[in-house]
C-alpha cells in the first residue's frame, strides 16, 4: 500500500505548477480543511484562501499559499485550479502587510462590497499569517 500515490496537478491561470506523486495532502476548501490520502472516494469542492501542504517521499513537505478555486478528486489524481499559488518560502511579507493594511481601508457602501472587503481582508490575513510563520 505505501507505493500507491496521488497524482497533484496545481494550475493557475498562467501555468501548470505542479503535476507530480505525492503521498498526502491538506488544503483548505471554503468551509474548512481537508486531508487527501490515497483510496479517497471522488469529491469536488470550492477552495479557500491558505496553505497548501504537500507531503511527497522524496521531497518530503512542502507548503504553498493557495488563493481560491476549485478541486477535484477522481480516481488517485487530485486537481487543483487556483487563481494564484505562491511557495511559503517566496512570500513577501512586506508585500502581505500591505495588502492587509489595503484591504482593511477599503470602503464599503453595499451588501457586495462588503463581502469581497470580507473577502480581500480574509485572504491578506491567511497570506501575512503564512508569511510570518515560516520566518
Amino acid at each position: 500500500m505505501a507505493d500507491i500515490q496521488l497524482q497533484l496537478v496545481l494550475v493557475t491561470p498562467e501555468k501548470t505548477l505542479l503535476d507530480e506523486p505525492v503521498a498526502a495532502l491538506r488544503f483548505p476548501l471554503f468551509d474548512g480543511q481537508i486531508g487527501i490520502l490515497p483510496g479517497r472516494a471522488p469529491a469536488i469542492g470550492r477552495l479557500g484562501y491558505g496553505e497548501l501542504r504537500i507531503t511527497t517521499a522524496e521531497q518530503g513537505m512542502r507548503s504553498y499559499f493557495i488563493d481560491g478555486g476549485f478541486v477535484q478528486v477522481r480516481s488517485d489524481t487530485v486537481s487543483i485550479l487556483t487563481n494564484r499559488a505562491i511557495r511559503i518560502s517566496d512570500i513577501d511579507r512586506e508585500a502581505a502587510e500591505t495588502q492587509l493594511q489595503r484591504a482593511l481601508r477599503m470602503v464599503a457602501a453595499t451588501p457586495a462590497d462588503m463581502e469581497a472587503r470580507a473577502r480581500e481582508q480574509q485572504r491578506a490575513r491567511r497570506l501575512l499569517a503564512l508569511a510570518r510563520h515560516t520566518r
